[in-house]
């Protein structure tokens, strides 16, 4: 016992010693897991209270309807909140967001794609040969995509010539490639008429064939050549064969030259638009559509008829309607004006069959006019048509609502737009004074952010049927 003596004593200054080696790292330690335990605590406190504002700015949407006709009632108004959940402060904003849809759009006609087409340059001098380029641009506009691109047909300003080797394709904004080779061509007087894909290789095979909803490809190529006579605007016009369905751009592209005071190879123009173009959810509202007319012939046309399709869930204004318990002043109704003032000769229901949407129909509104409108050709501000007249609408759910109208004048066909392989009647020539997707109204989604202890969520919101909808969400 007495050689084992202090033996114990030893093995407490080792323990001693490896214990004050390991002492610090240890409260090191604890304090770390401390402070991030404080960390996470308020991180989880932060995203709580910042995801509660958000909570609170979804009810005031929906509910505190006072609140929202009143403060955000135009496009980037904007309401800001301070306040506490938990002892958390939290601030929140919300902003009225109105951009058109991007979305594929049921169309009230048979047409898909749209085409469109710019050239350069588009002013030149009288004594100017080129070249020119052209771009045709098709967009993919209808929600139905099954039905594929046959071809591509152009028919020139008459004095210009292709150039050989210049076509080239894009799509969806990608590089130019010559993916799309060259055309056939045919030539009838002194105007050239191309075709893509050539005649010989039948209809267009990928890349051209199909199109995703909203995807655009372009064609792009040279042509030279003198316009005349001098001082006059000359148009293009571009022709898609999709099966049964032909597809008229209308007069595109204009080129003027000198003056540019008269008009070859175009037609009527049409376009329309919405007052006002931003309507609040749930509130009945009545909107004032303008339709201008433009002659962009060197003839003078007659208007025989005018047909306007309403969006869907949108109502045509007559003179004297059954007033609901909760109209409002500004959803009045007044017979039309322009160029007449009498309600459509029709008005006629349509059911669009939309699978999604079950409250798609649509009301057609046709004008027959007799005798019919004359339009001069278009020299200045005086020779532009108008047609005014009133829709109304409650619509609860947030989207762009499009408007279509078609304007039909005493036009016949000429020879160049009559390809074989094409069946360009009157009826197509004519419907060529198409809107397309035009006149939005816009029911807005709000765009909203909250931020508390260092957390920060922004998210969109749109309205739907009853309720609303989170259609993004981001914590950063």
């Amino acid at each position: 016992m007495r050689k084992q003596a202090g033996q114990a004593f030893i093995l407490v200054l080792i323990l001693l010693g490896i214990g004050a080696l390991l002492v610090v790292p240890a409260l090191r330690l604890t304090g770390t897991s401390l402070t991030s335990s404080q960390i996470v605590e308020r991180q989880v406190k932060g995203l709580y209270a910042a995801d509660a504002a958000q909570e609170y700015i979804l009810w005031k949407l929906l509910y505190d309807l006072d609140w929202l006709y009143e403060t955000l009632r135009d496009e980037n108004d904007s309401d800001q909140f301070n306040f506490y959940v938990c002892d958390v402060p939290v601030s929140a904003t919300v902003i009225m967001r109105a951009e058109e849809g991007k979305g594929g759009v049921t169309l009230a006609t048979e047409h898909i794609i749209r085409p469109t087409k710019t050239v350069d340059p588009a002013e030149v001098d009288n004594d100017f040969s080129g070249p020119y380029t052209y771009i045709i641009r098709l967009e993919q506009l209808s929600s139905d995509n099954t039905q594929g691109l046959d071809a591509v047909y152009d028919v020139l300003p008459k004095g210009l010539e292709y150039i050989p080797g210049s076509s080239r394709l894009r799509v969806a904004g990608g590089e130019w490639t010559d993916d799309i080779g060259e055309p056939s061509f045919v030539t009838k007087g002194d105007q050239v008429r191309l075709r893509w894909p050539h005649i010989d290789s039948g209809n267009f095979a990928e890349p051209m064939r199909i199109f995703d909803v909203r995807q655009v490809k372009e064609i792009k190529f040279d042509v030279t050549g003198e316009l005349s006579p001098g001082n006059s605007t000359f148009y293009n016009w571009v022709l898609l064969k999709l099966g049964a369905i032909d597809t008229l751009s209308g007069p595109v592209a204009p080129i003027k030259v000198g003056t540019g005071a008269g008009h070859v190879g175009g037609l009527l123009e049409v376009s329309k638009l919405s007052n006002p173009e931003i309507i609040l959810p749930g509130e009945l509202t009545s909107i004032l559509y303008t339709i201008e007319i433009k002659n962009l012939d060197g003839l003078t046309h007659h208007i025989q008829s005018l047909t306007d399709y309403l969006p869907p869930g949108f109502d045509y204004c007559t003179t004297s309607p059954p007033e609901p318990e909760n109209a409002i002043a500004h959803a009045t109704c007044q017979l039309p004006y322009g160029i007449t003032t009498s309600n459509p000769t029709e008005i006629v229901k349509m059911d669009m069959d939309t699978p999604d949407d079950p409250d798609d129909d649509r009301y057609r509104l046709y004008w027959n006019f007799s005798p019919a409108v004359p339009i001069a050709e278009y020299k200045d501000e005086e020779d532009i048509l108008y047609l005014y007249f009133y829709a109304r609408t409650t619509k609860d759910v947030s989207g762009s609502y499009y408007n279509e109208v078609i304007v039909e004048p005493d036009a016949s066909v000429d020879s160049i737009f009559k390809p074989d392989d094409m069946s360009v009647t009157d009826d197509d020539f004519n419907n060529s004074s198409y809107s397309w997707n035009s006149g939005a109204v816009i029911v807005p989604a709000y765009d909203s952010t909250s931020e508390a202890e260092g957390i920060t969520i922004n998210s969109n919101m749109a309205l739907i049927l009853g309720g609303i909808t989170i259609t993004s969400w981001q914590v950063d």
